[in-house]
């Protein structure tokens, strides 16, 4: 029992730096199947992509979608009150996904 224990916490040190300092994660990676489908219908990212309305192939093309637009999307198709809101809770989800790894 005592060694699973020390196990797990070498684990988890290993975890948290891979989670250290400034990354950058691929919307893909963020906004994943399981993220999705637990605030929204949608089935992907490319089909919350299709079914905004808006061309989304680079990141320039999402750039350019106006602010609030988008906004109103996110609004109105998820279960979140607004864009800034879904990216937190992401950005959470993720990294305690990447705590538990390997646990």
């Amino acid at each position: 029992m005592v060694k699973k224990f020390s196990n797990q916490i070498d684990q988890l040190k290993k975890n948290l730096e891979a989670v250290s300092g400034t990354q950058s994660i691929p919307f893909s990676e963020l906004f994943n199947k399981q993220f999705l489908a637990e605030c929204s219908s949608f089935t992907s990212l490319e089909d919350m992509f299709d079914k905004s309305g808006f061309s989304v192939e680079t990141k320039e093309d999402f750039a350019a979608i106006p602010d609030q637009a988008w906004e109103d999307f996110i609004t109105q198709n998820t279960s979140y009150s607004s864009w800034r809101e879904m990216q937190i809770d992401a950005g959470r989800k993720h990294i305690k996904k990447m705590l538990n790894k390997d646990m």
